[in-house]
This record gives structure tokens, sequence and C-alpha cells, in this order.
């Protein structure tokens, strides 16, 4: 009588599975012959497994499922991934598994139709069966999820930890709630993204950006000082916008907040607070009397002009750049020394422009005016009633004076984010290159080294040399090898079938691979391996025969990848628009041949080789040719 098998136990998110030890394609077999349940098959081979972990922050019990997926029954049998990647040339794998935590409104409900192309999992990996894979989606709270982003990323670190994954690439598309791209953001503050926690490094740029490049648009762009910045935006209205925030958090934090950096890490770190500290009360002084309550109250709400509207309406002698300077030079003075007398002003003033008849037009006319997104006030004092200048914040929508004596308060969560926005929107106007820079640069990988030091197995990097009749059919590109584990007293002939055993076990064009002979170990097939000169965790060659060459499923990135000749210097495809010369079928970039992505490619185009000192295309409307100049003609 058969018995019911028991179901599998309940892990938590940072404890599921045990570390296994073997190859990555043996040990995923394990996970789910061990800890988890089949949950189906499909009609195109389809094989479903789930299991539940706990989360240890919420209770929750998560649903986790893993398809396996047969390459040889799949409709889409190359991957688009490992071709972004750069592992286009890697060999087609013969099975392929989808690591897959579904919403949140989706854990206790069946599996709909095309569940692993649904864009809604919490998470959702991709990991081919020779240990290279990609994750492919991330969901945390910004998402409605129950879970955060920092434990969904730790389940799947330590999942691919535990079973001894190679490699696995992410392209970099997360954005927040107001959809800013997060790898620019962690990147200003940080200096490396998100990803990087957990051990996600550079792997490639587009357009053909390298690692230094990328290093150096994060440094200028971080180490920028924000006064320049607003310098550099001019008087536009997201500068007035920028200038209002940095005072404002200025204040609260208590500190100088001078670069770009300390800002974005400063506003990040304040939109993640639980609890805010408490301000400092600013002190109240004696009430003036009634009259002058009401005379303070009534100047501190009246509406201010901006200084170069005044200076345009007052049709003096000196040009209104002359007048905007020494407007200028009185704010920075009152912005160092605070309130000033008259005589004082025009003292400050003198250090920096001679003309005595300027100062003292300027000084008539700037009262109630915005300087540098602040409002010049002029007031007499309550007891001497001396003219005195000071600075105050202004509310920029209404142009209204802020009531000084109002204590600070802390900005929602929802303002934060609108204020990170502005800092964003500031940045990418202001240095608009670096930051191009930084947004192309969105591919990352993360790999885990053979780990040796577990038992005394014996584990070799297995790699097959193809013969020269062989490399002409192939592309020559190196391929990755195999992981293979053997007994410490395993002879070479154990080695050869282990070997043999792997290669047609993982890859489709080596079903029928026989294996020959090893090169970088030598002795006769009954030696022990050890005696033959490689240690273990080394990288060994393999020769063999029977690999299918005419095969159509050979490369993850398909035959018929092309070739990558792009003026920026790119010569792998990255992910990003291409187009390809219509006579020696070399693509480039649609950005670098000056084309909109969002619009169709043209009817034929031709590279500067084929078409000369121009990118030119042409458009068949009707059977109507139209020939279009590009960058050469401009």
């Amino acid at each position: 009588m058969r018995t019911a098998r028991p179901r599998p136990p309940i892990y938590g998110m940072r404890s599921f599975p045990t570390e296994y030890t073997g190859a990555f394609r043996d040990n995923i077999r394990k996970l789910l012959e061990e800890h988890c349940e089949k949950y189906g098959v499909a009609a195109d081979g389809r094989s479903t497994w789930r299991t539940r972990v706990r989360d240890e922050c919420t209770g929750a019990l998560v649903p986790v499922y893993a398809v396996e997926e047969c390459v040889n029954l799949s409709s889409s049998p190359f991957c688009d991934y490992c071709r972004c990647a750069g592992w286009g040339h890697h060999l087609v794998s013969r099975r392929r598994y989808h690591i897959i935590i579904p919403s949140s409104e989706e854990w206790d409900k069946p599996l709909p139709e095309n569940f692993i192309c649904r864009q809604t999992h919490l998470l959702h990996g991709l990991l081919h069966c020779n240990g290279f894979g990609h994750l492919l989606s991330i969901r945390g709270c910004s998402s409605g999820s129950r879970l955060r982003g920092r434990d969904l990323m730790d389940f799947w670190d330590h999942l691919c930890r535990s079973l001894c994954t190679r490699s696995v690439s992410v392209e970099d598309l997360s954005v927040n709630s107001l959809s800013l791209p997060l790898r620019l953001l962690y990147s200003l503050s940080h200096g490396q993204p998100w990803f990087a926690r957990w051990g996600y490094n550079f792997s490639h740029g587009c357009y053909g950006i390298t690692k230094s490049t990328y290093n150096d648009a994060i440094d200028s762009v971080s180490s920028l000082r924000v006064d320049s910045l607003l310098a550099d935006l001019g008087d536009s209205l997201l500068a007035k916008d920028l200038r209002q925030i940095v005072t404002v958090y200025r204040k609260l934090s208590g500190e100088a907040l001078d670069t770009i950096r300390e800002f974005v890490l400063y506003l990040l770190g304040l939109r993640h607070k639980e609890n805010y500290p408490p301000l400092a009360v600013v002190p109240h002084s004696p009430s003036p009397p009634a009259r002058q309550r009401r005379q303070s109250v009534v100047s501190r709400r009246k509406r201010c002009r901006d200084f170069d509207e005044v200076a345009e309406s007052l049709q003096s002698r000196w040009p209104v750049r002359r007048l905007r300077y020494a407007a200028e030079i009185i704010a920075d003075a009152l912005r160092e020394r605070g309130t000033l007398t008259r005589q004082e002003v025009r003292d400050a003033a003198r250090q920096a422009i001679g003309d005595t008849g300027l100062i003292d037009f300027v000084v008539k006319s700037i009262g109630d005016t915005i300087v540098g997104g602040q409002a010049v006030r002029r007031t007499p004092h309550p007891r001497t009633r001396v003219l005195e200048f000071s600075l105050d914040d202004v509310d920029m929508s209404t142009q209204e004076y802020l009531d000084p004596v109002k204590p600070l308060m802390w900005p929602s969560k929802e303002e934060v984010g609108r204020d990170i926005d502005t800092l964003y929107q500031s940045a990418v106007n202001g240095r608009w290159q670096e930051v191009r820079v930084i947004l192309d640069c969105k591919h990352w990988a993360k790999q885990w080294e053979l780990r040796d030091d577990t038992d005394d197995k014996l584990r070799f990097i297995v790699e097959w040399r193809p013969m020269p009749w062989e490399m002409a059919v192939l592309r020559g590109t190196p391929l990755p090898g195999e992981v293979v584990v053997l007994e410490p007293h395993a002879s070479m002939g154990d080695l050869l079938v282990t070997a043999e055993r792997a290669m047609r076990d993982t890859y489709c064009m080596m079903e029928r691979f026989r294996a020959q002979a090893v090169e970088g170990v030598y002795g006769d097939l009954w030696e022990p391996v050890m005696s033959g000169g490689a240690q273990s965790g080394a990288t060994i060659g393999i020769l063999g025969d029977g690999v299918d060459l005419d095969s159509t499923l050979r490369y993850e990135g398909g035959d018929d990848m092309g070739t990558v000749d792009c003026w920026c210097g790119a010569r792998d495809d990255d992910g990003e628009s291409m187009v390809a010369c219509d006579m020696c079928a070399t693509w480039h970039h649609t950005r670098c041949v000056g084309m909109d992505d969002d619009k169709q490619t043209p009817s034929m185009f031709l590279c500067p080789r084929c078409g000369g000192s121009s990118f030119d295309s042409f458009d068949c409307d009707d059977g109507k040719w139209t020939l279009t100049l590009g960058l050469g003609d401009e």
C-alpha cells in the first residue's frame, strides 16, 4: 500500500533551504524533490512545484513556485536576457527554472493561465540548469506588496547561494513611488545601486559606457555643491523651487547639506524614517503693542515681486543685469550676517561694487522683492525706528512671506517625495550629460565562487575543448565550463564519465557527447585524479565527439545575433534599440544614429561605411523613396 508523501516542512525565508554541496543542476533537483510538492504538469512539458516559507518579520506564509521548463519543447527556446547580459554565446541549456512568488492577491487562488508571463509577481527569477540566471523582477512595499523589497532580496540571495548558483544578472529598472529611477538616486547617495547591497557589481554599460566612465559620472554629480547647481540653473522656476527646499531642509537638519550626495542621502533617510526627532522650539520675543503687532502681520503677509520684474519696470540708467548683480550681493550679505541696517548694507555692498549710486538705487528698491528664492524685508526697528534689512522664506505658490515665528514642521512623506523629485529634475537639468551616463548603466551581475571548503570532495570546472574543425563552425567565443563533483578517491575514468554526464545533462547540442580525453590532468584511467597534478577547484579541459553542430539550439542569444559595431564603442547587444545597415548588416544604436526610439525604423538604412560620412536612411511611401540625411550632414 502506497503511503501519501508527507507535506514538506515550512522554513523561514532566510533559512530555506539548507545549503547543498553539489553542482547547481543536481542541487535544484534535490530542492524540488525534498522541499516542494508537485503542483501539476502542463501540456508543453512544464512541471510546476510549490512550497511555502514563513516571513520572519510578519509571520505570513508565502507561497513559492518553481516552474521547470524543458527547452526542447518550449516555443521560446532562446534567452533574450542572456543576450542582453553578455551571455548570448552560452550554449542553450536543456532546462530552465522559474522561481516565482506571486502577488499577495494570488496567494490563496489557483494559478492563472500564462502564470509565468504575468508582470505582477513579487519575485521572479530565471535559472538555467548550467547555474547562470537572471533576476527578472522584484516588487516591494511601494508596489502594494506585503513583503519588503529587502526581504525578497534576502530570500533570493540565500536561495542562490544554497543552490551553488554560479552567476545572476539583473537589469536595474526599479523606480520609487514617484517613478524616479532608483539606480540614479542610490548612485548619487551611496555611490552604487540598490542591488550592490547583495554583491551585484557593474557588468557593462549601454552605449559603450565603461565602468570608469560610470564612476566618474557619479563622482561629478554627487560631489556637486548644491549652491553651484543653483547658480547653473539661473533664475528658472526650478531653481526657485530648489532654493526654497534647500533652505527648509538645512534648517530642519541643522547641517550644511553642501553636496548633492549629502542632500539626497538626507532626503532618502527622512522618507524612510518612522519617528521624527523633536524640533527646537523657536523662542518668542515679548509681545509688541497691538498697533505694531497688526503692522507686522500685514508686512509678513504682503505679496512680493521678483526683483527682476521690479528692475525692468524702474527704467533706470543701469541695465537690469547690473541691478540684479547688486541685489544678489546684498542678499548674500544678509544671508551670511543676518539683519543689517541700511548703512551696514551699503558697506557690505561696497566691498564688491564701486558705484555708490547703483548701491543706493538698489537699496531703495529692494524691499519686498524676491532675490535668490528669499524675500528681502525692509522694516523699522521697534524702538530706534532705524530701517533694517533681513531675509525671509517665502511661499512660492502665493508669493507671501512665511511667518518667521511659526515653528518648523516636519514634512510628510509625500512632501519629501515631491522634494526628491524636484532635486532629481534639478540634477537632470544641471548635469544632464553625467546623469544620462548613470541612467545608461543598468546591467549588474553577481558571481559566486566555487565553494571547495565545505567537505573533502573534489570539484573541478570542466571546459569542452572543440577541435579546430568544430571551432570553424562555432563563433570562437570561450564557453563557460561545467562544475563536476567527485569523491576524494575518484579515478581519471570517474572524472571522464562524470564530465560526459554533466555535458549531456546540461546542453541541448551535447546530448550525445562522448568524452574521450582530459587536458590538464595526467594519468591512466585507473589512476587517482589527485595523482595527475590537478588541485581541487582547478579548470580542466575535456575532449570528445558527438556534439550536434547542426542543431538549431546552439546559442542562448540565437544563431542570428549579427555583428554590433556602433560608433559609441558597443560591440555587443546591450538591449537598447538598434537598427541594422542594409548593406553590411552591422547593428547600430538608433540613438547614436539620430533616430527616435519611439518612431518606426526606416525601410532602408546605410551606416557611415556604406553610405558615406553621414547616417542615411530611406523610407518608401506609396512607391516613392525619401532620403533622410543623418548626423554627418548637420
